[in-house]
């Protein structure tokens, strides 16, 4: 048991509205080890706007990325624009530094 305080994000290209990127989330199954969905407005993070933010009982450094990547390909399948883990977000950012 990890804690229910395990925390990754997702973050949606600006082309999606956040009432469209509540209504996918809201119809998305949770990644195992998620308990809570939300879904924020975020400051410009290279082109994207809305934060899904996963919080649980997952080990945030083991599996955080794999629960982000996926459920930012599910997200952007459903929405038909690209969503990324905040993690690889900010490797690609680090590389451009």
């Amino acid at each position: 048991m990890f804690g229910v305080r395990s925390f990754v994000s997702v973050y949606v290209d600006w082309a999606a509205t956040i009432e469209q990127v509540r209504a996918a989330a809201a119809e998305l199954p949770k990644p195992s080890g998620v308990l809570g969905v939300e879904v924020v407005a975020a400051g410009d993070t290279l082109g994207c706007r809305i934060a899904v933010d996963l919080t649980g009982d997952f080990d945030e450094q083991r599996d955080g990325p794999r629960i982000a990547r996926g459920y930012a390909a599910q997200l952007a399948e459903v929405l038909g624009v690209p969503a990324f883990a905040l993690h690889d977000l900010i490797l690609v950012g680090r590389s451009d530094w």
